[in-house]
C-alpha cells in the first residue's frame, strides 16, 4: 500500500515542481477566506497549497477536496483546521488533521532539499512516518509540549536532491521545516537525562 501511494504521488506531481523549494510546510498559506469559519469542503489547492493528497486503496480522497474546520465521522479524511475550529491548532493559525480509520492516507509534495538542511523537523500529535524519495526517515523525539511532540529526522544525506516528501499516518500535523541543526545522537539524549537526574538529586540533597 505504501508503495502504491508513492507511485501515485510521483505520477501526479513530479512534473509540477521538479526542482523547486518546498512550500507551505507550516500550512499557513491557506486561502479559505471565501468559506468563512466553515465547516466546508474546500479544494486542496486552496486549503493546502503545494500539497497533494494521499490515496486510499487507489481512490483519491475527496476528489481533490479536504474538510475545513470539521472532521470525518468514520471515513478516511484529511482536514485543515483554522480560526474558529474546535480542534487544537499546534502552531500559527492552521494545522492539518489526518484520519486514516484503519486505512492508509498521506500528504506529500515534491521539492529539493537544500545543502544547508541537516534535519527535518515537525510538530505532531499522533503517529506519523516520513519518507523522502521513497526512503523512510528514522524519527527522534526532540521534545514534548502540552499538545504536541517535536519530531526530527536526519535529512543531510539528501542534500541537493529533488524528491517526494511524504507524511503518512494519523493525528494532527504542523510546522514542518528543514533545519541547519543536526539531530543529536542518541547518546547525547542519554547524557542530558543523566545530567538532569544528577542535578535533581543534588538540589534535593541540599534541601535536606
Amino acid at each position: 500500500m505504501k508503495t502504491k501511494i508513492i507511485i501515485l504521488f510521483l505520477l501526479t506531481g513530479i512534473y509540477l515542481c521538479r526542482s523547486q523549494d518546498f512550500v507551505n510546510l507550516d500550512f499557513e498559506a491557506a486561502d479559505v477566506s471565501a468559506y468563512g469559519s466553515g465547516p466546508a469542503f474546500v479544494p486542496i489547492t486552496n486549503a493546502m497549497p503545494g500539497w497533494q493528497q494521499g490515496y486510499n486503496d487507489g481512490s483519491p480522497l475527496g476528489f481533490g477536496f479536504v474538510f475545513y474546520n470539521t472532521v470525518s465521522l468514520g471515513s478516511p479524511a484529511i482536514s485543515l483546521q483554522g480560526p474558529g475550529s474546535l480542534s487544537t491548532i499546534l502552531q500559527g493559525s492552521y494545522s492539518v488533521i489526518m484520519q486514516p480509520f484503519s486505512s492508509t492516507i498521506a500528504i506529500a509534495q515534491m521539492g529539493i532539499v537544500r545543502s544547508t538542511a541537516q534535519s527535518l523537523r515537525f510538530y505532531a500529535s499522533g503517529s506519523f512516518s516520513v519518507s523522502f524519495a521513497g526512503h523512510e526517515i528514522p524519527l527522534s523525539n526532540l521534545g514534548n509540549r502540552p499538545t504536541y511532540t517535536i519530531y526530527g529526522g536526519d535529512i543531510s544525506g539528501f542534500a541537493n536532491q529533488s524528491g517526494l516528501l511524504q507524511f503518512q499516518g494519523g493525528g494532527t500535523l504542523d510546522n514542518i521545516f528543514f533545519s541547519p541543526q543536526a539531530i543529536p545522537e542518541p547518546g547525547v539524549f542519554g547524557l542530558f537525562a543523566v545530567g538532569a537526574l544528577l542535578i535533581g538529586w543534588r538540589l534535593r540533597h541540599k534541601t535536606r
